[in-house]
């Protein structure tokens, strides 16, 4: 068996383990904290800051798994480990799995960004303008590589930090903490399952199977994707602080809560319609997820058919994406419903098991990297 030998890589770009924690952080965060309270209130209540505790520990667990097979072959992504560890036809099978589910994470978002935009701002726009325009300006990034995404990031994301830490210290006036009691008033079972839906979308940090031999420093992309998850953990307690805002009850029933937070927020007579500025960061940070996850699938997909540039494909991919993101769901009221009850058993198995079994039979067969 290979031992974490070179593969057709296609892209010749490198970033720094650095810019891999940063573009993790955005990852996630683009997403999790714009309507992620809403489905975690209603399902652990005034609890939900205790299940962002138990997610951020799965999460932890998720990425141990993943780092550590990653690293036993440095200078190969999923698609070609999976073949050596497996074989031809299960490895093959394994690969194009996970390609197909960053796809359908990238649709969602691309959905979620048209749900935003024609939910809060434009109401009488066609959803399909919304989400070809993504798509579009998305594919424009991917043709350009992993180098151009994240020199991007790094210029959006401290914007978006600023937004988020404006909207918590912004917030806390009219925050009531005794809207958190009290403790664990129905027990385990709601918190615990508030933190497998959240840890369904932290788990999307398995993208690094795809990045890692792309990294000129791998030895430190542990250290810094640990990092960027505590920091992940501490951006969903401001999340969850729509709780104390608006009463668990309340923020369950909400789409966007984080947007209905700005929208209340008060600093005085001219500081007005803060929700235009802020969201236009969390487009940009939505625009980076969805731009990554586009450039992983056409990645993925050229590396899986051994086809020697992945850029061809970018078009036919994007005319997918647009497509199912449109029929995947007829409302978001729909989606959250998916996001509680369907899309955390869905993940767990791509982004938990899936690395956990290649990693477990990489071990027994001796595949890989020992060092």
């Amino acid at each position: 068996m290979n031992q974490g030998g070179s593969s057709n890589l296609i892209e010749k770009g490198r970033i720094s383990s650095r810019q891999l924690a940063m573009l993790l952080f955005t990852l996630v965060i683009s997403t999790i904290d714009v309507y992620l309270p809403a489905v975690v209130a209603g399902v652990a209540g005034r609890d939900a800051w205790i299940a962002v505790i138990l997610a951020v520990f799965y999460a932890l667990i998720i990425w141990a798994v993943a780092i550590a097979l990653a690293a036993r072959f440095p200078r190969q992504t999923v698609i070609h480990y999976s073949r050596e560890i497996l074989g031809p036809f299960l490895g093959s099978l394994i690969g194009l799995l996970l390609v197909i589910f960053f796809f359908f994470v990238g649709a969602s978002v691309t959905r979620i960004l048209a749900d935003i935009m024609a939910t809060a701002f434009m109401p009488g726009t066609p959803l399909v303008v919304f989400t070809t325009s993504a798509v579009l300006v998305a594919s424009y990034a991917a043709f350009g590589g992993l180098e151009v995404i994240a020199r991007v990031n790094e210029i959006l994301l401290p914007l978006g930090l600023a937004a988020l830490i404006f909207v918590g210290f912004g917030s806390l006036p009219q925050v009531d903490f005794g809207n958190f009691l009290p403790v664990m008033e129905h027990g385990l079972g709601p918190v615990n399952w508030g933190g497998v839906v959240l840890v369904s979308i932290l788990g999307e940090f398995v993208i690094v199977l795809m990045l890692y031999p792309y990294l000129s420093d791998q030895t430190r992309a542990g250290v810094n994707g640990l990092w960027a998850l505590l920091g992940l953990g501490a951006a969903m307690q401001i999340g969850v602080l729509a709780i104390g805002f608006f009463t668990a009850e309340v923020t369950a029933a909400m789409n966007f809560p984080a947007l209905e937070m700005v929208r209340a927020i008060r600093l005085g007579p001219l500081m007005t319609h803060l929700d235009v500025v802020i969201v236009a960061v969390w487009v940009g940070g939505i625009f980076i997820k969805l731009a990554l996850l586009y450039y992983v699938v056409t990645l993925g997909l050229a590396q899986w058919l051994g086809l020697n540039s992945y850029q061809f494909l970018l078009a036919p991919v994007g005319i997918w994406m647009v497509v199912y993101s449109l029929f995947a769901y007829h409302s978001l009221a729909d989606f959250l419903v998916l996001e509680k009850k369907v899309f955390p058993g869905d993940a767990l198995f791509h982004t938990f098991l899936i690395p956990l079994f290649l990693l477990v039979v990489a071990w027994v067969r001796g595949g890989g990297a020992k060092g």
